[in-house]
């Protein structure tokens, strides 16, 4: 069997937007894993491939954003309290962070498992928590009033967070810092208390904190998918390299077992003297069920005809390789058995030697050989039937040019079989049909030839006969079937028969004339008045 091939190396080192594909690790092998401008990459799939194998370092932070953020949001209810009294705006945002810490308390549990139900379902929740925050964020500003000083501190520590911490799981991730500063802005602008100095210091500030948390949050997400790219790859490397370390370091003992391990019937033999060097179990099974076989064994003891061994030989000699050949083998028990043979040229021990797998196809060929049987064989009578017939017929032929006599043939039509089939129905007349056959059968020579054309038609190919000679077969053929009684399931039955004998004392060039002139001669027998012979001979 030849080696399977090994993995392909991967290609050149990744950059800073594309790599390759790591083996194993996605269903296409050999896409692209391209990262797109924000850090992720640009194929959903592949981003849901690295989500889940990269759960387990992914998870831990969205556990703690989940639990700590809301906890810790929820911690600011005190503030709520000591700002704005018992009041239904109060009891409004406490319902708020309790909404909050539920979700939260969900994305921790999530986090926890050891995969990720739903990748696409987790980053959409991910994201509802962090807009939610900042949502609640805006109205509590909106409820307490007051300086804008006091609550862009705040602001600016849930931007930073918001990039920096929170893992990007979807595009859309990356504008919530810019949406959330927008709407910050017009809330500063309609509600909060603030002068120009302020609006200088909170464009620088919050200027920065976009645009340096942009570049931290697509710097981690790269680097993070870059780096996984990177390990798969270091991974598949090194197992390509431990599996060729393996198959070198594999010694004869390991060679042996998988050769007395396989299936298949394998033997291996030595070219010079046809030596058998060793054969595993399946071959020993195949040949020497029994193990009787003792010291040295040679191939050439088990091919049925020993002269298609060295053919075999010569023509591994000139190819290398012998593919799907049929032989015919004999086992330790003189049994035959037909293989199909696959056998390459190998160097064993510094000798050159063959290889050969074998896969018995005994029943295969066994039941060819019925098929052909059917083929050419009446399947009511177990005669010839009208392709086996002509078969023959082509076989005499060929005979009888070396022949001074040609063959003859005698038709036969069993005389108004068709009252029989009427009158006692067609099981019955099978069972006629059944016997007629064998009764005939009975009276003819070995090399004789007896088919069924059709129907109540019959014909006997007599080679190597005379005209005057077939005359008396088919005369004995009609006077014993007149004479017998047939035994049906509806009583005695009797028959009577129209025959035609055609023949010549010289070699027949056509049987088609020879068939034509014994039609022509059943038919006068018919005329005749039936139960009668003709003969027709030129």
């Amino acid at each position: 069997m030849e080696p399977s091939a090994g993995l392909e190396r991967l290609a050149a080192p990744l950059s800073m937007t594309e790599a390759k594909t790591p083996p194993q690790t996605a269903a296409d092998t050999r896409a692209e894993w391209r990262l797109g401008w924000d850090g992720l990459f640009a194929d959903a799939a592949q981003e849901e491939t690295f989500v889940r194998e990269e759960w387990t370092v992914i998870g831990p932070r969205v556990r703690q954003i989940g639990l700590y953020g809301s906890l810790a949001f929820l911690s600011a209810t005190f503030t709520d309290l000591t700002v704005l009294g018992a009041t239904w705006v109060y009891w409004s945002l406490l319902t708020a962070r309790f909404g909050i810490l539920a979700w939260g308390l969900w994305l921790a549990r999530v986090g926890k498992a050891r995969t990720v139900p739903n990748v696409r379902r987790v980053a959409t929740a991910l994201l509802g928590f962090e807009l939610s925050i900042m949502a609640l964020f805006l109205l509590v500003v909106l409820a307490y009033g007051g300086s804008a000083d006091y609550h862009s501190i705040t602001a600016l520590a849930l931007i930073f967070a918001g990039y920096a911490y929170v893992p990007v799981l979807r595009r859309e991730a990356m504008w919530v810092g810019g949406l959330f500063t927008l709407l910050f802005a017009v809330v500063i602008w309609t509600s909060l208390h603030y002068d120009a100095k302020f609006i200088s210091i909170a464009v620088v500030l919050f200027g920065f904190a976009n645009i340096a948390g942009w570049q931290i949050a697509v710097s981690l997400s790269r680097s993070m998918r870059l780096a996984w790219v990177d390990r798969q790859r270091l991974r598949v490397e090194a197992e390509a390299a431990q599996q060729a370390k393996h198959m070198a370091e594999q010694s004869e003992e390991n060679l042996q077992r998988l050769f007395d391990a396989a299936p298949m019937p394998l033997v291996l033999v030595r070219m010079a003297d046809a030596r058998v060097l060793r054969f595993n179990a399946a071959a020993k099974a195949l040949i020497d069920p029994d193990g009787a076989l003792q010291g040295d064994i040679y191939s050439t003891d088990f091919y049925e005809n020993p002269a298609q061994r060295d053919q075999l030989i010569a023509r591994l000699q000139a190819e290398d390789a012998v593919g799907q050949v049929e032989v015919r083998l004999k086992t330790v028990r003189g049994t035959a058995v037909d293989v199909l043979f696959s056998m390459r040229k190998v160097r064993f021990a510094g000798e050159d030697c063959v290889i050969t797998g074998m896969v018995e196809i005994s029943a295969q060929k066994s039941l060819e050989r019925q098929l052909r049987a059917l083929a050419f064989t009446d399947p009511l009578t177990g005669l010839q039937n009208r392709r086996g017939f002509f078969t023959l017929v082509e076989r005499a032929m060929a005979q009888s040019a070396l022949d001074s006599v040609g063959p003859c043939v005698v038709l036969i039509d069993i005389d108004h079989f068709k009252r029989i089939n009427d009158r006692y129905g067609h099981p019955v007349g099978d069972e006629v049909l059944v016997q007629f056959g064998q009764v005939v059968l009975a009276l003819l020579r070995d090399g004789d030839v007896f088919a069924r054309l059709g129907g109540e038609e019959f014909c006997i190919l007599l080679p190597h006969t005379r005209a005057a000679q077939a005359l008396e077969v088919a005369e004995r053929v009609r006077e014993f079937v007149a004479a017998h009684p047939f035994q049906t399931m509806a009583g005695v039955v009797r028959l009577s028969l129209s025959l035609g004998v055609a023949g010549c004392d010289a070699p027949v060039q056509s049987i088609d004339a020879v068939l034509s002139m014994a039609d022509q001669a059943m038919y006068r027998a018919k005329q005749g008045g039936r139960n009668r012979t003709e003969l027709h001979c030129a």
